[in-house]
């Protein structure tokens, strides 16, 4: 009896065991963070580009950073579906490729002018990739934009690419955009939707008397019904951010005269609107925080000023709209929001018949104004 007894605990732990044989350990696996589609015209093929990086690196070592920074691994392949390019990118890379921790997807320009819909059905219909991933649209190469990396040698993971949300609440203006969300608003017609778009610069951080190729949000696509309507500069889209509900904070240099007189940071705005035919008729409330002044200057000027400039950068977002025939305000998403319109109303090509700012300085910093 102890004899049977002993051979079926033997037996059951055999299984046990078998089961144990098909884990994959970690190293095991290669794990795309962000996949790239482009578009070759002149062969009539797709260009798809995967990112990976070594998870091991990635978490921060106790107490401080890494020693190096962690490789990054970009896959290209070519093909007439993005599907063949894909296959193609796996039968070289050696291990498994696990798919499902991609959290951004970047779209060339030319696969937005040519074969959108087909880039974004695919991305819709494949499995492993999740829907909250981020969605870019980039002018410049696929590759090049994979290869950037962030400060203090900390893994890929920490740059805009893959964290665009933690800069946009410090400085609001083009908001990311996930993947979902463009699904959600690209479904209704007529609707101008916009994709920010990414591209690199070498201008402004350094390291080791070195200048470092770092990312950042340059402008934006806009498009209604998955049809590429143009793009536009973030200089050109800065009147964007005063009509966004989601804006936490974003500054604004008073000028006269070409000279500098006080910097104000705006919170906390109210957006009112109201409609006669076509026509719309915004007002704008918030709260002001001046950080700088320059010059001698009264708090009234410079209430007036912001407010000034405020309106200015909304005036002339409108007309870069009206150059490419796009919503870029996004005017009317705030009046489906706000049951202003019948719900999915599209009133565009709109007239902005007047824009009115009002903007309180609750502070001026440590210091009083005089």
């Amino acid at each position: 009896m102890r004899t049977s007894l002993f051979f079926f605990i033997i037996f059951s732990l055999s299984l046990l065991l078998n089961g144990c044989w098909n884990i994959k350990e970690i190293q095991d696996i290669n794990y795309v963070t962000a996949i790239g589609i482009d578009f070759n015209e002149e062969k009539k093929e797709f260009v798809v580009f995967a990112q990976v990086l070594d998870f091991s690196n990635v978490a921060k070592l106790e107490g401080g950073f890494p020693e190096k920074s962690p490789p990054i691994w970009i896959g290209k392949r070519n093909g007439k579906t993005i599907q063949e390019a894909i296959d193609a990118l796996t039968k070289e890379a050696q291990q498994r490729l696990f798919w499902g921790h991609i959290s951004a997807i970047v779209l060339s320009e030319r696969v937005l002018k040519t074969n959108l819909k087909q880039a974004i059905d695919f991305v819709n219909r494949y499995r492993e990739v999740r829907y909250n991933i981020w969605l870019f649209s980039t002018r410049e190469k696929i590759d090049r934009i994979f290869q950037a990396k962030s400060f203090f040698k900390l893994s890929a993971l920490s740059n805009i690419l893959h964290e665009p949300n933690e800069l946009y609440r410090q400085y609001s203006v083009i908001r990311p955009v996930r993947f979902f969300e463009y699904l959600a608003d690209a479904s209704t017609t007529k609707k101008t939707v916009y994709i920010p778009s990414l591209s690199l610069s070498t201008k402004t951080w350094q390291s080791d008397n070195q200048r470092k190729p770092l990312l950042k949000i340059s402008g934006a696509h806009f498009l209604i019904d998955h049809h590429l309507q143009g793009w536009l500069s973030e200089s050109k889209l800065l009147g964007m951010r005063w009509l966004d509900q989601k804006m936490e904070k974003s500054s604004v240099i008073v000028i006269e005269n070409d000279e500098p007189l006080a910097s104000v940071t705006v919170e906390n705005l109210r957006i009112s609107m109201r409609t006669k035919g076509k026509q719309i008729f915004l007002h704008i409330s918030g709260k002001g925080i001046m950080n700088e002044k320059i010059k001698e200057i009264s708090l009234k000027k410079i209430k007036h000023k912001t407010e000034s400039i405020i309106e200015g950068e909304i005036w002339n977002t409108y007309r870069e709209g009206l150059n490419i025939y796009a919503d870029v305000l996004n005017v009317n998403e705030w009046l489906d929001k706000n049951k202003i319109v019948g719900g999915k109303t599209i009133i565009f090509p709109y007239e902005m018949a007047d824009v009115s700012v009002h903007i309180n300085i609750i502070s001026t910093g440590k210091l009083k104004n005089s």
